[in-house]
């Protein structure tokens, strides 16, 4: 959990969390927060560049992992119920990794691979949860 840090008479502390205008002033709404377990403390009123600075390295490097996530290829064998005799017949019909089966058209593809579009779709299904891991 990502804590502020806090301006006191006697030096800084941790926070509690995050104000909401530290939020706003990074681009960040409260759901964004939330989905990135930074800690917000609805009381506060006050602003620090610093917390402000804090906030937009942490943006910067959720964005760069989740560019480098949607970069990197998964293996048709990783996903759920492929082996390797889906695993050639989806590479019949052009499928190559996961990321392929995420952008692929399921009746192309079932044409091609003799897969029904309903197996198809269970395999996307679990294709994108591992993308998403």
């Amino acid at each position: 959990m990502y804590r502020p840090v806090v301006r006191k008479p006697d030096g800084l502390r941790k926070g509690r969390g995050f104000s909401l205008r530290e939020l706003k002033e990074a681009g960040l709404s409260l759901a964004d927060a939330r989905k990135l377990n930074i800690a917000v403390d609805r009381r506060r009123r006050s602003m620090h560049p610093e917390n402000v600075e804090v906030l937009r390295k942490i943006v910067t490097k959720s964005r760069a992992e989740k560019v480098e996530k949607a970069e990197k290829r998964i293996e048709l064998e990783e996903i759920k119920g492929v082996g390797p005799k889906k695993a050639e017949q989806l590479a019949r019909a052009g499928i190559r990794s996961a990321n392929d089966l995420l952008e692929a058209d399921l009746e192309h593809v079932s044409e091609k691979s003799g897969i029904s579009v309903k197996v198809l779709e269970k395999l996307r299904r679990e294709a994108e949860r591992l993308v998403r891991e």
